[in-house]
């Protein structure tokens, strides 16, 4: 099996969880998301080629935001409107709901013979989290590598942007502790954008599945 197809017939989902605090013009995070924004729309356009249902892209600042078969224009506008500090009122971060939903989605179609043959990738886009909802995490986490038949089947990706020390911690635990409480599969990798933005997205990807 070529490396391409290893990403062919998959469905892919983009969660974006960005902090009020790293809209800000002057907040040391607001440059390193600019500089990210085009990989990011590299790594969507590089997603919609593989998958046959387009994107699922969630916008889990404030409010949850979920758009289903949606493209890569809608993540760029996403993205775009994101760098505004006055587009978003609520301060919380919703990646457990995010998550969950995601992974709940995934599982029903699942069920109902409705996904593709290879499985899901959801990448999480994140900058700051407090280490509070960890175990939360990891609870949805197991209880998802129980429904799975394979390690190739469903992955969730992190990528921090910034340096926050606390999100670091809370995406290790999540990285490094799964099989420790129970999952089946180690389903989770961590990465920084300071490591992605030396790779190309194709690596970035098979790591997804792979790592």
């Amino acid at each position: 099996m070529s490396n391409d197809d290893l990403l062919k017939n998959r469905d892919y989902t983009l969660i974006i969880a960005r902090s009020l605090a790293s809209r800000s013009e002057d907040h040391p995070w607001y440059q390193e998301w600019i500089e990210a924004q085009a990989s990011i729309i590299d790594l969507g356009k590089k997603c919609q080629e593989f998958s046959q249902n387009g994107l699922t892209l969630y916008e889990a600042s404030g409010f949850l935001k979920k758009y289903e078969q949606t493209t890569v224009a809608q993540l760029a506008n996403l993205l775009q409107t994101n760098n505004s500090i006055r587009t978003v009122i609520p301060t919380d971060i919703n990646l457990v709901e995010a998550i969950a939903d995601a992974l709940s989605h995934y599982f029903q179609r699942k069920t109902a013979g409705e996904i593709q043959p290879k499985g899901e990738i959801i990448v999480v886009i994140l900058d700051q989290h407090g280490i509070d909802g960890i175990g939360e995490l990891q609870n949805l986490i197991v209880k998802a590598t129980t429904m799975m038949e394979k390690n190739e089947e469903l992955g969730i990706t992190f990528i921090q942007i910034g340096d926050d020390a606390v999100t670091r911690q809370f995406l290790t635990g999540l990285d490094d502790g799964l099989t420790q409480v129970g999952a089946e599969f180690d389903m989770v990798d961590t990465k920084y954008w300071h490591e992605i933005k030396r790779r190309s997205i194709l690596q970035f990807l098979f790591d997804a599945i792979l790592d």
